[in-house]
């Protein structure tokens, strides 16, 4: 049955800060050996800025999850 007790999009998430960490250390691999320093180190600190973002994302759906535990726990507590 289709429901949204489990969410996909932080795997999608994982998979998409893995691409995009990919995609950062190949460019600025190839600005190095182009000699493009600047735009090496700028790469590097897109990757370091690009983890946070997404764990800024990740925080928002833990939340979420850490938010149902205790709404059960509740439920459960007052049906006793």
């Amino acid at each position: 049955m289709i429901s949204f007790d489990d969410f996909i999009t932080p795997r999608i998430l994982s998979w998409l800060y893995g691409l995009t960490l990919v995609g950062f250390f190949f460019v600025a691999i190839l600005a190095a050996l182009g000699g493009d320093y600047a735009k090496t180190i700028i790469m590097l600190l897109m990757a370091l800025f690009s983890r946070i973002f997404f764990e800024g994302l990740m925080v928002v759906f833990k939340n979420n999850e850490y938010l149902r535990r205790i709404a059960e726990a509740l439920e459960k507590q007052q049906q006793k």
